[in-house]
């Protein structure tokens, strides 16, 4: 694991188990250097051929400019946006190094990302159970401080976990195996009380399409009986701590949360550019959306809760394609890879927690650091690296033409 490695591996658990500031800062002041040193020194051009790379700094670049042109907000919001796209950028390409790098030691990536989501959720657990037994939602601490946000970084953290540990068959170990049993039991448990509905049906899907990949993995039986002995486990601790019957009352207490009137309301007033969209500067509190429908409501909604029409309202139709051709690269990338099955099988569903995560919540993929780019990014850049470069012939090539072997 070289410095850049360490350095990542170091801020994202600063992100499960730290404030705000402290995981910010450290991502600026650097992982951003490094990046840009890798970027000079090290890159021999892969990145800026990398086809996912580029759209995704054409997306960048094209947020930040269309803001000046279509936004009518302050100044100040509209300089924010810009400042948004460029950290974005250089963001997301500390990403690209991290996933190249790691491809060359899954193994230790899963340990880390079991262990990393571990620690996050017994934090998180232990820190806000005395409200979760009074009846709130809990809570984690840094990125997973959000019920839905800390829900979603767990669930990406343990999908990405358990597909580096269990990639090829016969390479785990017992310690391995006991650390993504706990993992996925603290999970699930911490899932469960943040009482976040997208997230819980989520998990129970993905965990679903683990076992049958699993199954087709080592063709053991034994494997559904173990995985039917985890759900009962987790149950059984959930009646315990509040009961399934309450769970139950509450999850449809809060209704649909207003989320269908939203994404009506920004659908039936949509940006007056419609293939520009209102700009990444406008604050959607100024939109038509809010000013003719919730604020007569009374209610204050900030955004559009869904990832599509948040790129609609921001960057119109050309942003909503660019956003769609980062999720179509890594999926045709996965179709048309030389992986087994299981494999494909496995990436295809990461990229479906990131559909399904981002359906009811956030708004864009465009912005400063933010829990976004820990259950996001990750998987959209984790799979496009896996599925292009992961393949043997195309690891070896890519390091033979690119980077040539080095590291920093």
């Amino acid at each position: 694991m070289n410095l850049q490695q360490v350095l990542f591996a170091v801020w994202l658990l600063l992100g499960v188990v730290t404030t705000e500031d402290v995981y910010r800062t450290f991502f600026h002041v650097l992982i951003y250097p490094l990046t840009i040193y890798l970027l000079i020194r090290v890159d021999e051009g892969l990145v800026w051929r990398d086809p996912f790379i580029r759209l995704f700094l054409l997306f960048c670049g094209y947020m930040s400019l269309t803001t000046w042109m279509v936004g009518s907000g302050p100044y100040e919001e509209d300089l924010q946006a810009f400042r948004w796209g460029l950290e974005a950028a250089l963001g997301m390409l500390a990403y690209f190094f991290w996933a190249f790098y790691a491809s060359r030691s899954e193994q230790l990536w899963g340990r880390c990302f079991l262990v990393l989501v571990l620690t996050g959720t017994i934090a998180g657990l232990v820190s806000s159970l005395p409200g979760v037994l009074q009846g709130g939602r809990l809570g984690g601490l840094g990125v997973m401080t959000h019920p839905i946000q800390g829900a979603s970084v767990a669930i990406i953290f343990l999908a990405t976990g358990l597909f580096l540990t269990f990639r090829e068959r016969g390479k785990e170990s017992l310690a391995d195996i006991l650390l993504a049993v706990f993992s996925i039991l603290s999970v699930c448990i911490f899932v469960i009380m943040t009482k976040s509905r997208a997230p819980i049906a989520s998990l129970a899907i993905y965990l679903s399409i683990f076992a049958v990949i699993l199954g087709i993995q080592y063709r053991r039986p034994t494997l559904i009986v173990v995985y039917g002995l985890v759900i009962g486990g987790i149950l059984l601790l959930t009646d315990w701590a509040i009961g399934l019957d309450v769970l139950y009352k509450q999850l449809l207490s809060r209704g649909a949360s207003y989320r269908f009137d939203i994404w009506t309301t920004y659908l039936t007033y949509p940006p007056e550019t419609l293939l520009l969209g209102n700009g990444a500067g406008v604050d959607f509190r100024l939109t038509d959306a809010y000013r003719l429908y919730f604020q007569p409501m009374g209610l204050d909604i900030a955004h559009p809760h869904n990832i599509w029409l948040g790129a609609f309202s921001e960057t119109g139709l050309i942003g909503v394609l660019m956003q769609a051709g980062l999720v179509c690269l890594p999926v045709i990338s996965v179709l048309r890879s030389r992986l087994n099955l299981s494999v494909k099988f496995h990436l295809l569903a990461l990229v479906g927690l990131f559909l399904f995560l981002t359906f009811s919540d956030e708004y864009t993929l465009l912005r400063s650091v933010h829990p976004i780019w820990f259950f996001g990014w990750i998987p959209l850049i984790f799979v496009w690296v896996q599925a292009r470069y992961c393949d043997r012939r195309a690891t070896d090539n890519a390091w033979r033409n690119g980077y040539r072997g080095k590291s920093s």
